[in-house]
């Protein structure tokens, strides 16, 4: 019996763990480099075709873009930025999410520009955009390393988040601040209506009637 409890209890604890977590892909040019500060290794949230498992809520994700090119005369480039760090909302549990490139590049030379400053967004599973980043500008300090068989366009080394990175953009958290500002406001005008109508006399309250029903013809 203890051990039939102790396997019912595992199995509450294992569904409520993958219940609570988030499913979050990315594709071959956006390389997920830490989660929360914690570096992502081999098999670390991981799982097959650039899947990862997050928690719920707010995360901090490090990423950097990288772009294979390869040219015609056999040769190839590897373009790489900095890091870009986004700061997510809330995220919902058991939800998928998708980061991609915002405004992609399509050749090598546009690629090493767009290197300098990626804008990489978060989708929710309708295709909106939950928050978009864009990294800092690293056009003052390029580099480019040659390997044996490729060349890399590398803007930094390092995996740590660049201080002066603009703000992220939350279109999301902005459209529901305006909706509650909206709300907030008709709610005042409808107050001030009533204290008017309480405080106006007998002639004055027949006026206003008055006036609305003119305005219903």
């Amino acid at each position: 019996m203890a051990l039939r409890l102790t396997f019912a209890v595992a199995a509450l604890i294992a569904s409520g763990t993958a219940f609570s977590a988030v499913n979050i892909s990315a594709p071959e040019e956006i390389k997920i480099l830490a989660v929360n500060d914690q570096e992502v290794n081999t098999g670390l949230f991981r799982a097959a075709n650039n899947q990862y498992q997050l928690d719920a809520g707010a995360n901090s994700i490090s990423v950097r873009y990288s772009q294979y090119f390869e040219h015609l005369n056999g040769e190839h480039d590897i373009v790489k930025s900095g890091v870009v760090t986004i700061k997510t909302p809330e995220l919902k549990e058991g939800e998928n999410y998708r980061l991609d490139l915002v405004n992609a590049p399509k050749n090598f030379e546009t690629a090493k520009k767009y290197a300098e400053q990626p804008i990489v967004a978060l989708f929710d599973k309708n295709q909106q955009i939950v928050v978009q980043q864009k990294g800092a500008n690293t056009e003052q300090k390029p580099w480019l390393t040659q390997s044996l068989f490729a060349k890399t366009m590398d803007l930094t080394q390092k995996k740590t988040p660049p201080v002066n990175q603009p703000a992220p953009v939350y279109p999301q958290l902005a459209a529901q601040s305006k909706v509650t500002a909206v709300s907030t406001q008709s709610a005042d005008l409808d107050q001030q209506l009533i204290q008017l109508w309480q405080k106006a006399d007998k002639t004055e309250r027949q006026r206003f009637m008055s006036w609305l029903a003119e305005q219903a013809n």
